[in-house]
């Protein structure tokens, strides 16, 4: 089939939370943006009355409505299946999707309709909803992860899975496959997967979609629930439609940022960076030292990891004034740990070259990292990715951890282990 559009992009806003309005919000902006002949945009809008999908016409303009009705946008297939429907009725050189999700988690009565799925009987009783809907575990993009979390009886082994990062390892996993079916349905990787939607802009993320991906705008931080400034950024493709991938990647970020600096959020901060995953193997490589650097002397060097990851959460954290820390406590800013490990003198001459050399990878414009940016002084000094290392002493490691690629493709997780055995 030829092409007939330069782009055409899908934004998914799963909004069935406490940010519906905010959902509709923007909606609201790319209905006004509206299509352009070289630039497409469908629009999945799921909200507490019911679900709907759009492919807007001319700016303000809907070409085409279908009610949904009761429409679980947290399935993973469900996703697919828009994204195939949308992608299938306007080819295009370059395929876009946007996934607007959880900004605040899941709510209460969500969490307790998953519930009786992953436990069909059980009941949890009302305090353990609001501690659950309250935990970073609630923040998971998909329902069948939610579900997986959910699953044990024992109320104290929930709270272990809410905490201590399965819910983001296994969001990641199904990430992946909701990213690489689309990429199988269009022959081709998608240009740019845009994540509106927390603490996405993570190394294992990125590793384990670069196979379907070519470009990843993302937040390692929380996202405002204005979330992106659509008019700005649609508005500018839409003049602009020959924009490569990696020119709309750097584009979102400089929107962003510029957006929240004139237009500051509740919480005064924001960060967004732009990744080629062609490139991310720049980064990867000096990990994976790093990390074989780290394990082969972790009697030495297991004191100073926790040092520099404590002083990295004091100064997160504002000396424990706000919580969570910005990148919540299972994922740690990589240019910090890299910073923090380069300074100091108590580490092998190998593991200061290795996080110099992460501070190098991380440089925008020197390789993967195409675009960072960021406002206000919390994130002053951050390198825009995080990477997983759960705090020994507080949590175990996740369990599914070894499932993701860049566990099973690098030596971070047997270095995890190792850190976490200095201090048992």
């Amino acid at each position: 089939m030829p092409f007939t559009t330069k782009w055409t992009l899908l934004t998914y806003i799963a909004a069935h939370n406490n940010l519906e309005e905010l959902g509709k919000n923007s909606l609201l902006e790319i209905l006004n943006v509206g299509s352009t002949r070289d630039v497409v945009h469908g629009v999945l809008y799921d909200g507490g009355v019911g679900a709907a999908r759009y492919v807007m016409g001319d700016a303000g303009v809907v070409q085409y409505q279908e009610q949904l009705g009761s429409f679980d946008s947290g399935d993973p297939d469900g996703l697919i299946a828009m994204a195939k429907w949308l992608f299938d009725k306007h080819p295009a050189e370059r395929y876009g999707l946007i996934l607007w999700s959880h900004g605040t988690g899941w709510e209460p009565w969500e969490i307790e309709a998953v519930t009786q799925e992953a436990r069909p009987g059980a009941q949890m009783d009302s305090a353990e909803l609001r501690e659950r809907a309250g935990a970073p575990g609630s923040m998971v993009l998909f329902r069948s992860t939610l579900r997986e979390i959910l699953k044990p009886d024992k109320p104290a082994e929930r709270a272990i899975l809410f905490d201590d990062g399965t819910g983001h390892s296994l969001d990641t996993l199904e990430l992946s496959r909701v990213v690489g079916t689309i990429a199988d349905s269009i022959g081709k990787p998608i240009e740019l997967l845009g994540m509106d939607a927390c603490l996405m802009a993570n190394l294992e993320v990125a590793y384990e979609v670069r196979r379907a991906v070519r470009h990843l705008v993302a937040s390692e931080g929380l996202v405002p629930g204005h979330s992106w400034p659509y008019g700005g950024v649609f508005g500018e493709l839409r003049a602009a439609a020959d924009m490569s991938g990696a020119d709309f990647a750097r584009l979102v970020v400089d929107r962003y940022v510029s957006f929240y600096t004139a237009n500051p959020p509740g919480a005064g901060d924001v960060t967004k960076v732009a990744l080629d995953l062609e490139r991310i193997e720049d980064i990867v490589r000096p990990t994976d030292r790093l990390a074989d650097a780290l394990r082969a002397d972790m009697s030495n060097h297991g004191e100073v990891l926790w040092k520099v990851q404590h002083t990295a959460r004091q100064r997160e954290t504002e000396r424990e004034k706000r919580k969570p820390s910005k990148f919540n406590y299972h994922l740690w800013d990589m240019g910090s740990l890299a910073a923090g490990l380069a300074r100091s003198e108590a580490v092998s001459a190998t593991v200061k070259q290795a996080a110099a050399d992460i501070l190098q990878a991380l440089l925008p414009g020197a390789g993967a990292v195409l675009a960072e940016g960021h406002r206000g002084a919390w994130f002053d000094g951050i390198g825009g990715i995080s990477v997983y290392l759960m705090p020994p002493k507080q949590e175990r490691i996740s369990p599914s951890y070894s499932k993701l690629a860049f566990a099973r493709n690098t030596r971070w997780d047997e270095m995890l282990f190792a850190y976490h055995a200095q201090f048992d």
